[in-house]
C-alpha cells in the first residue's frame, strides 16, 4: 500500500524566513530546486535531496510552531562531519556535534551493533535536522 515517503514538509512564519530556509538547504546543503510555485506567503518549493527524495518548503506557515509531535528528521550523508562545518560556518546552532553511536540490536540476533556517525544541529525555520551516516 505504502511505497515510500515523497516528501517532508516544513512551513516557515514569513515570505522572509522562506527565503531564508531555501537558501540554507540549497546553497548550504547543495540541494536542487525541483519545482516552486506562488509568491509571498503562497510561496513553496520542492527541493530534490537525490532523485525522489523531497523537502518541501512553505511560507505560509506560523511565527513558531515549535517541535510539535515531529522530533526531527534525518538526512542520510557521507559525512556528518562536513555537513556540520558547513551549516556552522553559517552561523546556525550545533544542537549535537559528530559522534559515533553504537546502536545495539535486539534483532535479528540480540547484540548486533548498528554503527552510526550522527550529528544535529537547527535549521532556520527552527527545525531539528539530524545528519546521519553509518559507519562500516
Amino acid at each position: 500500500m505504502i511505497t515510500g515517503i515523497h516528501h517532508v514538509s516544513i512551513k516557515c512564519g514569513s515570505a522572509e524566513d522562506f527565503k531564508k530556509t531555501t537558501a540554507f538547504y540549497t546553497e548550504i546543503l547543495g540541494m536542487k530546486v525541483l519545482r516552486s510555485w506562488g509568491e509571498g506567503k503562497d510561496a513553496g518549493v520542492m527541493l530534490t535531496i537525490s532523485g525522489s527524495d523531497i523537502l518541501e518548503i512553505f511560507a505560509s506557515g506560523q511565527e513558531s510552531v515549535g517541535n510539535g509531535s515531529v522530533n526531527h528528521f534525518a538526512f542520510y550523508t557521507d559525512d556528518p562531519d562536513e555537513c556540520i562545518e558547513k551549516v556552522r560556518n553559517a552561523g546556525y546552532e550545533i544542537t549535537e556535534e559528530p559522534d559515533n553511536v553504537d546502536l545495539i540490536l535486539k534483532q535479528p540476533i540480540p547484540g548486533n551493533v548498528y554503527p552510526l556517525r550522527v550529528a544535529f544541529c537547527t535549521g532556520p525555520a527552527g527545525e531539528s535536522i539530524e545528519f546521519f551516516s553509518e559507519r562500516i
